[in-house]
């Protein structure tokens, strides 16, 4: 009884910081905005992000919190930028801007109601008798070391002259050894919130990470390291109930310095064969480059204005279909192609075909430049240049089907069930805002098979009757 009064404790305790988290970016919007438009959408945006990480906590019923951690980072994308004038920078009207907001915040309500009602069925079914094995140390920590090590394999092989020796079967190297990375990232915040690393085995795979994150940098991609260190940091915030807020700051700091940087050092390198020798010398001038570029103050990116995802809203929805007719569900006619692996079907088109398709429809780049770079563009105004409002509800109710399966079954289940490395790789995968449904789709499809494959693996090695690989048995 007083193990669950405990438990009403801490729920009423978040749930109080969530509201007063809320009153208090309502009453930053109130002070910073110019704009009534821009306040209204702002607000509105905020309130549909943070219902389902309020609806989480007050559930109880636990499972990874795929959505609470994904739609936190709409309101990054389009809420934040709103109040930073992104609409009007980019010449529209405050109505054009509050029409996004506002269809952006239907989209995660409808997301929010479908996805609740699966929390709502695992907290009405009364739950099997269960014999719950106990979750080896050990396991967890080879998990972490093993998928680090398996993401900087593939960074070497990136720098080595391996990469053209696989050809084809690119595609398929970089999702097998890339999924168990994320994961083992996961992990590793996981592992340290429950004191499970040595201080020798926590050294080498911060070393291993820090390598891995050299190299990505030293390849010019910013937001894959970041996104892996987003994964540790949710590994751990969800496991110790805590923020690592000195942990956090100093990475944002270091976020915001090379984003500062990112468009000079791309321009000085673009045309370079960046070697794993020349890789410490970038880094250092990046660096040096960013801060330079913060302290004359002059006019950069910020990570919120880099984030930005309200401009492609807006031009989609005022362009469509007065001038830019519906897509009518072309885009996702690809989808099918893209889950066979180019190994099997060399002619398969790019990941990035429908990405191209609408930079190309809606005149944010020409057909030449998407040769060379991308504009990312989410799957909301995907939708709208479908279907519309309908489009956009309609994909409402598939992304909380999606992220309510996930987070259902893995409900109960230990840290390193197969069922919890789907959840976690469903989690990774709709982090990432600026890919349409066919790339998102695609990329956990990759991802599904890789931890699968990682999985029974393991239970090979260590045996199918060992508990450490955190199975249940039904009695």
């Amino acid at each position: 009884m007083n193990s669950r009064n405990s438990h009403k404790a801490r729920q009423h305790r978040l749930l109080e910081l969530v509201a007063l988290g809320f009153i208090l970016l309502v009453g930053a919007g109130f002070f910073y905005a110019t704009r009534f438009e821009d306040f209204l959408g702002y607000t509105v945006v905020l309130l549909a992000a943070m219902a389902p990480i309020a609806i989480w906590i007050g559930s109880g019923t636990g499972g990874i919190p795929i959505l609470p951690t994904g739609v936190g980072l709409y309101w990054l994308y389009f809420g934040l930028p709103t109040l930073r004038g992104g609409g009007e920078r980019a010449g529209y009207s405050p109505q054009h801007v509050l029409e996004a907001d506002v269809t952006v915040a239907l989209f995660l309500i409808v997301t929010t109601v479908v996805w609740a009602r699966f929390l709502r069925s695992a907290r009405l079914t009364k739950p099997k008798a269960v014999h719950s094995q106990a979750m080896s140390d050990r396991t967890v920590v080879f998990l972490t070391m093993f998928g680090l090590g398996m993401g900087l394999t593939f960074y070497a092989i990136l720098y080595s002259s391996f990469e053209s020796l696989l050809g084809s079967a690119l595609g398929v190297v970089r999702a097998v050894l890339l999924a168990p990375m994320l994961i083992a990232c996961y992990f590793l915040g996981y592992g340290k919130a429950k004191g499970m690393f040595s201080l020798i085995q926590w050294i080498i795979a911060l070393a291993v990470l820090t390598a891995t994150l050299v190299l990505q940098v030293g390849g010019l991609q910013l937001i894959s390291g970041a996104t892996e260190i987003g994964a540790a940091l949710i590994g751990y915030v969800y496991t110790a109930r805590k923020v690592p807020w000195i942990t956090t700051i100093l990475v944002a700091a270091l976020i915001s310095i090379l984003q500062a940087g990112k468009v000079e050092i791309r321009d000085d390198y673009a045309n370079i064969d960046v070697s794993a020798q020349m890789t410490p010398l970038l880094i250092q001038k990046w660096f040096e480059i960013g801060l330079n570029t913060i302290s004359r103050n002059t006019n950069h990116q910020s990570v919120s204005d880099r984030a930005s995802l309200l401009p492609q809203m807006i031009r989609v929805q005022t362009l469509t279909p007065d001038r830019v007719p519906y897509l009518e569900g072309e885009s996702y006619t690809y989808l099918a192609g893209m889950l066979v692996p180019r190994i099997l079907n060399p002619n398969r088109g790019s990941t990035q075909v429908v990405m191209n398709l609408l930079d190309v429809r809606y005149g944010f780049l020409t057909r030449e430049e998407t040769r060379s770079t991308a504009v990312g563009v989410n799957i909301i105004p995907e939708a709208f240049a479908n279907f519309g409002y309908l489009g956009v509800i309609a994909i409402g109710i598939f992304f909380g089907i999606f992220t309510g399966y996930f987070t259902r079954i893995s409900i109960s289940q230990e840290a390193t069930s197969l069922p919890t490395l789907f959840a976690i790789a469903a989690m990774v995968t709709i982090i990432n805002l600026e890919a349409d449904l066919s790339y998102l789709t695609a990329t956990f499809f990759q991802s599904a098979v890789a931890v699968t494959v990682f999985y029974y693996g393991l239970r090979f090695m260590f045996g199918s009757s060992r508990p450490t690989l955190g199975m249940k048995e039904v009695v």
